[in-house]
């Protein structure tokens, strides 16, 4: 398990921005310099877009949740882009009734409206890929800016993780769309020895997901710190933690913002 718990230090001694998405079944955390996201909670589900994973919003670890929803701009029918305010701040809420089921009232917050702006539940990997990109505007210092760690939970045996992982390759192109162009994948347990050679594994990811692997002398030049995410999975779900990314990014301990 790589559950390797960092020093206040060691994080303020790094000058890398160690930006990483760690992804389970369930819900998927953004970490960086030792700090974590709240958990992006998240299910399957089936509409006029097709099958997507949708956020759902959580109060406590037993809560079933329910579907948040989105502004889109919407193009030959399929949703092109969420709709973002002035500040970046995407126009977003949790639907009514049980479960969220029915779209709120998002509109209203347009005053102009136009035929193209539709309500729909908001994909966790837009709502993932927006996080990543307000939490790179912190940290234009770092050498590191446009690096992913993807921390992958095995699921299944070996062709069923891979078969998962290929849903992901929409999330995965989209970063690569939005600038991050140095990828790299790990996994957050020991996998089943029925995955097979760690090699062998690593490169059918890559390709799981149409990603070029990166050879040894390109991950030289993109050293991460040597303190690894970890343990912080294991605390309660839906709870910001303690040390949140965008309060570590704009603290006195980044040794390069004076």
């Amino acid at each position: 398990m790589l559950a390797l718990v960092c020093s206040a230090l060691c994080w303020a001694d790094c000058h890398t921005l160690d930006l990483s998405v760690m992804i389970t079944k369930d819900f998927m955390v953004i970490g960086a310099r030792g700090g974590f996201s709240p958990n992006i909670f998240y299910t399957t589900l089936s509409d006029r877009y097709g099958t997507r994973y949708v956020t759902l919003h959580r109060e406590s670890a037993d809560d079933p949740g329910r579907i948040v929803w989105a502004l889109y701009f919407e193009k030959d029918g399929l949703l092109d882009s969420v709709i973002v305010d002035k500040k970046h701040r995407m126009y977003k809420a949790v639907g009514l009734g049980e479960g969220g089921i029915m779209p709120p009232p998002l509109k209203k917050k347009l005053k102009l409206c136009s035929n193209n702006v539709v309500v729909a539940p908001l994909s966790a990997l837009d709502e993932v890929a927006w996080n990543l990109v307000e939490y790179r505007k912190n940290a234009e210092d770092r050498p590191d800016t446009n690096d992913i760690l993807f921390m992958l939970k095995p699921n299944g045996n070996r062709e069923e993780f891979l078969q998962w992982l290929r849903s992901y390759k929409p999330f995965v192109q989209a970063a690569k769309n939005i600038g991050f162009s140095f990828l790299t994948f790990g996994l957050l347990d020991d996998a089943d020895s029925s995955y097979g050679d760690w090699a062998k594994l690593s490169k059918d990811m890559y390709d799981a997901v149409g990603v070029k692997m990166p050879s040894q002398d390109e991950l030289k030049k993109h050293k991460r710190c040597s303190c690894v995410l970890g343990a912080a999975l294991e605390g309660t779900p839906a709870t910001p933690y303690s040390r949140g990314v965008y309060e570590l990014l704009k603290s006195k301990g980044n040794p390069q913002k004076k």
